[in-house]
């Protein structure tokens, strides 16, 4: 059975949870992806795609995070004064960067970020590195327990794997452990499996998927009530 959720408006979101307003995500943290996406587009004017691609490994070929969703990001993390952030799915580290741009502005500690990909996070603004700490070469599942063990969670966003299983696995092992108050973000909201397998991992959650021109979609869940079981 599909299932469906509320589409809420990122300020009233922002509003209803926190009392607070979307703010923009410094330039610092998006100019490198718009930097990698003119220079692909302006070769992609002369060259078939598929030899851009050959190029240049770094071209955002794997679903670069829209505009809104990158300001969505920004503006919940800082909304929620997360100190702790972890996210599985780091690939160039252009979404890793926006959320390290939020925990820094908020007065945070650290994001936590998982990739599979040896060279994951290549593409992180330099001056937002400090704040991150990069988590590579493993599946999250085997990487993510040492960093809960020491770490609660105050906002997860998961962007890895988008199988029900690989969803419903990350979910069940972070939620736990994180804040009363946490927030779970997700990426590709939009796919089926991802919302069957947050609305199974995560009972007694609400969810809503926040409003943007994002064709991929971002869910959003916390706890009705704080200490409530996940």
């Amino acid at each position: 059975m599909e299932v469906t959720d509320p589409v809420v408006p990122l300020d009233t979101f922002l509003q209803d949870r926190f009392g607070a307003q979307a703010v923009d995500p410094p330039r610092e943290a998006i100019d490198p992806m718009v930097r990698l996406l003119r220079r692909e587009q302006f070769l992609r004017r002369w060259l078939p795609a598929i030899f851009v691609r050959r190029l240049s490994a770094g071209f955002a070929r794997s679903n670069t995070v829209h505009p809104d969703t990158a300001r969505a990001l920004y503006a919940i993390v800082r909304a929620a004064r997360a100190r702790i952030v972890c996210a599985t799915g780091t690939y160039w580290g252009f979404s890793t960067s926006i959320l390290a741009a939020a925990v820094r502005d908020a007065g945070g500690t650290k994001v936590h970020s998982f990739d599979l990909y040896p060279r994951a996070g290549a593409h992180i603004a330099p001056s937002l590195r400090p704040w991150i700490t990069l988590h590579r070469g493993q599946p999250s599942v085997e990487s993510l327990p040492a960093v809960l063990a020491q770490h609660t969670p105050d906002l997860f966003f998961q962007d890895s794997r988008h199988d029900y299983e690989g969803v419903a696995d990350e979910l069940r092992m972070v939620a736990p452990r994180m804040a009363p108050t946490g927030i779970i973000l997700l990426h590709d909201w939009s796919m089926d499996d991802v919302r069957r397998a947050t609305h199974d991992a995560l009972i007694g959650w609400n969810f809503a998927c926040i409003a943007t021109d994002d064709p991929q979609q971002l869910g959003v869940a916390w706890r009705t009530t704080p200490g409530s079981a996940s």
